[in-house]
């Protein structure tokens, strides 16, 4: 997760990024794949969401290589978030659903960042 955010805040000043939602982890073909849903303050009453896919190589010359593509989905309202994040799921065939993640720790930069219980 902190490898993610370190991806995202690259691209985005963190003051910016309103919420994260994390879709369960899948591995496959040597990689770690996750997709994430994240909100950006794009003012009061407007927000940029985001489509993450954030690759770790797991085994051979790949082992701890990371691959993140961050793609704007969608601009508006507030409440376009949860219709974003539902497309998302259905287009990405996500097994389970996003979790909203605790981002107060990273803001601070003491500690990790968890999931909301």
């Amino acid at each position: 997760m902190v490898r993610l955010l370190e991806a995202v805040a690259e691209r985005m000043p963190p003051a910016e990024v309103e919420a994260v939602w994390v879709f369960p982890a899948v591995r496959r073909d040597g990689r770690e794949h996750v997709v994430a849903v994240i909100s950006r303050l794009a003012g009061t009453d407007r927000r940029q969401v985001y489509r993450a896919r954030f690759t770790v190589g797991l085994s051979g010359g790949e082992r701890g290589k990371i691959a993140v593509e961050l793609e704007l989905a969608a601009e508006g309202p507030p409440d376009l978030v949860p219709a974003v994040i539902d497309g998302v799921r259905r287009r990405a065939d996500e097994a389970g659903d996003a979790e909203l993640v605790d981002l107060s720790a990273w803001r601070t930069g003491s500690g990790e960042p968890s999931a909301v219980a």
